[in-house]
């Protein structure tokens, strides 16, 4: 990658930073602005694709890499701290979808790193599915936890509750299956994956 492009990631990385810490402070100057959750994955998940290469051994492409970036400042800065997710209808259930078949890429990683991306298209499609599907797990338990532990309401307890629960997981795995069947295409990682 370029040192202009590598320069472009790392000021959107920074900017994105930038943006939690203000979105934190704000948290501790108004009481009624109790964004906690995004501020904590705001300074945890622009790290999250160095973190992923580490762990797979892999490299991501500007391309991805800046898809990535967008989708953070749509899903937690534009949805979480500008409350999107509250005000724009099926806001939520789009930045799960998208969830889905960002997690998807991050399974296929997987894959190659433990070599089992030469078995069958079925088991690479349902690995990559349920792979994905897990992280949405994760991140609904995130959710129950900043809910519970800090005082919020990422889930929207008191208005929907389980609903908005199992939407969103039902989001994130219609996303995981569609980049599990995208991912097991040839020319498709190629184009990902083209610098």
């Amino acid at each position: 990658m370029s040192k202009y492009r590598r320069g472009i990631l790392i000021t959107i990385k920074l900017c994105l930073l930038i943006y939690a810490v203000l979105t934190g402070i704000r948290c501790v100057i108004d009481p009624e602005y109790s964004k906690y959750g995004g501020f904590l994955a705001g300074l945890v998940l622009p790290f999250l694709p160095e973190v992923i290469s580490k762990i797979f051994k892999c490299k991501f492409s500007f391309r991805i890499e800046l898809l990535y970036y967008a989708f953070i400042f749509i899903a937690l800065d534009m949805g979480i701290c500008m409350d999107l997710y509250k005000t724009v209808p099926f806001f939520d259930k789009a930045v799960h979808f998208c969830s889905g078949v960002f997690s998807a890429l991050v399974g296929h990683y997987a894959l190659v790193y433990f070599k089992a991306n030469k078995t069958s298209k079925v088991f690479k499609a349902m690995f990559i599915m349920f792979f994905s599907m897990a992280i949405g797990v994760m991140w609904e338990f995130f959710e129950f936890g900043c809910d519970k532990l800090l005082g919020q309401s990422m889930q929207q307890l008191v208005s929907v509750g389980v609903d908005d629960t199992m939407y969103d997981l039902l989001c994130a795995t219609l996303g995981a299956a569609l980049g599990g069947y995208l991912l097991i295409i040839p020319n498709f990682v190629e184009f990902l994956e083209k610098n």
